[in-house]
């Protein structure tokens, strides 16, 4: 799935699309920092210890029936009415449906196709191993276009019961250490988390990451053009969701209100 990294850089990506509505775009920009905070809070449970069902609605392998984003809205029917929420928390929400559209979206378009159970190269172990060399080579690609600011526009979101099931001191938590790895001249630890999770060193991953040969190994298997063509539905999806969840008859009342 993509890294938190990935997710800032979609986020802006859907910003700058040309793809949303003018009151969609007007709203989002107006409120930045809980929408991006939103577009990686899903990830949060590897620091509240949560199940990662709990916080993205899909199970792996993804069952195929309902979308995770319409998932959570079913469970909570309160954050399906952004009108109802206070303008800082619709922003936050629409993040987070975003992150696990693109979730679920890298599930069936990357990971089932190229690195899955039916997959006819390398063995399991080698694919999931490799899996993350690629997630971290393509957090490294969009780490060199965060354009610094990011850092600053997530200090200004402050979590408020956004969330029914996730405490808003996670969430503080888990922006404080975004923002603290994000600083100038600090270390993005995204091989590190993989590296945990597969109990194999940093180094290890980082290594083969900075290999072009060992790397074309992976696009053989993995086209790069698929990993474009990914990106862009990512792009185009989200920006038709967030449309439909930020609706103008529902979210922006001729009275010009947006929330309590």
């Amino acid at each position: 799935m993509p890294t938190p990294v990935n997710h800032l850089m979609m986020a802006r990506e859907v910003l700058e699309s040309g793809l949303l509505t003018g009151d969609a775009l007007h709203f989002l920009q107006a409120h930045p920092g809980p929408f991006l905070l939103g577009h990686t809070a899903p990830d949060v449970q590897t620091l509240s210890g949560q199940r990662r069902e709990e916080t993205h609605f899909y199970t792996l392998p993804p069952s195929g029936g309902t979308p995770a984003h319409e998932a959570l809205l079913q469970a909570y029917p309160a954050l399906a009415r952004p009108d109802r929420l206070r303008p800082p928390h619709a922003a936050f929400l629409a993040g987070y449906l975003l992150h696990l559209l693109a979730d679920e979206l890298w599930w069936w378009e990357v990971f089932h196709p190229y690195f899955g159970a039916g997959a006819n190269w390398g063995s399991w172990s080698e694919r999931l191993f490799l899996h993350n060399v690629l997630r971290t080579w393509l957090d490294w690609q969009d780490q060199a276009r965060l354009n610094g600011g990011e850092a600053v526009l997530l200090t200004t979101a402050e979590p408020d019961g956004w969330l029914p099931f996730i405490r808003d001191e996670d969430l503080r938590a888990w922006r404080d250490d975004l923002i603290e790895q994000l600083q100038p001249g600090h270390r993005i630890r995204t091989a590190e988390v993989f590296a945990a999770r597969m109990e194999v060193t940093a180094e290890m991953i980082e290594e083969v990451a900075r290999s072009p040969e060992r790397m074309a190994r992976i696009f053989r298997h993995v086209p790069p053009e698929r990993l474009a063509a990914y990106r862009a539905l990512v792009l185009h999806r989200s920006a038709e969701l967030v449309n439909r969840y930020l609706t103008p008859e529902r979210f922006f009342p001729k009275n010009g209100c947006t929330g309590p």
